[in-house]
């Protein structure tokens, strides 16, 4: 047994949990599922199409337990096998997670509710020196945002969503963590205040 899981299966994690599962393996994932107390409030894997390709049914079962889920435009037509990035997204949905990120790099990002759509753009920047690790920055920033909230509604998750383009845009101003590591409180609120002013339109 791996150590993850070793050291997964020695613990319980507290019933109301928020759990952020990033591409682990899915027997991992289900591991932690069963030794948590309760149902998480939150949870979310990310996954890769290593797992779509050799794990499908594995996969299948985890993501009829969570709650988000969080994939690329290129594994979520894989795993739905469908095209169309709408339809995709509502067929993994209908896998059992409530939302659906649909992460598409330069182009932003897709989230997926129930019964409605919401996108956002990526932050637009003059230089880009190293794309490496912005979609995991993306899902931290999402996530982080909402384990911050007493309440995750529609909005909040709308909100996320931007948190998450706003961390994203930061890592990729340069090479590895290096711009992350001398990050402020207030260079993220502002360029969130700056991101809301570029997608507001009046009604």
């Amino acid at each position: 047994m791996p150590w993850i899981q070793k050291f997964i299966v020695s613990r319980s994690l507290a019933a109301g949990a928020r759990l952020h599962l990033n591409e682990a393996r899915p027997s991992c994932s289900s591991i932690v599922f069963a030794r948590t107390e309760g149902r998480p409030r939150l949870s979310r894997p990310d996954t890769m199409n290593f797992w779509i390709q050799g794990k499908r049914d594995a996969l299948r079962r985890v993501l009829a337990e969570v709650d988000v889920v969080t994939i690329n435009d290129g594994e979520a037509r894989q795993l739905a096998s469908e095209p169309n990035l709408i339809r995709a997204a509502r067929a993994i949905s209908a896998m059992g997670p409530r939302t659906v990120v649909v992460k598409r790099g330069e182009y932003g990002a897709l989230l997926s509710t129930e019964d409605r759509l919401f996108f956002v753009p990526a932050y637009p920047l003059e230089s880009v020196y190293d794309p490496t690790g912005a979609g995991d920055t993306f899902a931290g920033g999402f996530m982080g945002y909402l384990a911050a909230q007493e309440r995750i509604d529609a909005a909040a998750m709308r909100r996320a969503i931007v948190y998450g383009s706003v961390m994203a845009s930061f890592t990729v101003e340069d090479f590895s963590l290096k711009r992350l590591t001398r990050l402020t409180p207030a260079e993220i609120a502002e360029r969130y205040t700056a991101f809301h002013d570029l997608i507001r339109v009046e009604p």
